[in-house]
């Protein structure tokens, strides 16, 4: 799965397709409408409690949290012991047929192998998205967090104008936070997530659901297409694409 990216530039080229349907066609992808700046968190209040990238807003200029991350900069940010074989490469996560991760007679198979049933699978993403709050609140104003970038949601080939934005931050022990903007109707939720350790598998919720969990691999995270599947409970699966919004302009 380490080198899956490269080997299969058929797979890329299809992400790839798929993110430049957005970007073509998409009126939002040049003009941003100053979206997650200081003016649009005033007046987009929502709950962030536990932990949450908000904390160290007054360090960074709003620009910072739309920065495009490298593999080889957040292997080094986390503080976690963990055997250097596990991060010796970035593993690409590419969901569906014709991906490495695919369902089969309601089974999952990463990388041709069977990894076990789907309510399992999706079991362990809930898992993983399930975040153990900080001790207090000050421990939650001191964490730091790395900018993972900012990426309209699309979820499916056909959704050229998409409504949800998503920005996502990780802390060094692995923590993701985040932030999901519905141009629709003007609301937002915070994300809350998590990396493993072993698989670089990273996996969040939206706002307060228990049963819609997204999945996707850190690496994908560093790319312009990052392909994400989307748990709806324990059958339901489906497959979305993240697409890299470009940084606005410094104020």
């Amino acid at each position: 799965m380490g080198n899956w990216y490269n080997r299969h530039p058929n797979r890329r080229a299809r992400w790839g397709y798929w993110g430049n349907s957005v970007r073509h066609n998409w009126r939002h992808y040049h003009y941003h409408n100053n979206w997650f700046n200081a003016r649009w968190w005033n007046n987009h209040y929502h709950y962030i409690g536990g932990w949450h990238y908000g904390y160290c807003f007054n360090r960074y200029p709003y620009s910072y949290w739309w920065t495009v991350p490298t593999f080889g900069a957040l292997t080094n940010w986390f503080t976690w012991s963990t055997p250097a074989v596990y991060w010796s490469e970035p593993i690409y996560y590419d969901y569906g047929p014709g991906g490495n991760v695919y369902y089969e007679n309601n089974n999952v198979y990463i990388d041709g192998q069977n990894v076990g049933t789907a309510a399992d699978f999706a079991a362990s993403a809930a898992t993983l998205a399930t975040v153990p709050p900080p001790e207090d609140e000050a421990a939650a104003e001191e964490a730091d967090w790395m900018p993972l970038g900012t990426f309209a949601i699309s979820t499916d080939e056909d959704e050229t104008e998409p409504t949800r934005i998503i920005q996502l931050a990780v802390n060094p022990e692995g923590i993701v936070s985040g932030t999901v903007f519905n141009t629709a109707t003007d609301d937002a939720k915070t994300v809350s997530g998590q990396v493993d350790k072993e698989t670089q598998r990273v996996a969040f919720r939206i706002g307060e659901s228990d049963d819609v969990v997204i999945e996707t691999g850190l690496y994908n995270l560093t790319l312009d297409e990052a392909p994400v599947m989307v748990h709806f409970g324990p059958e339901k699966v489906e497959y979305w694409l993240l697409v890299r919004l470009e940084a606005p302009e410094e104020e």
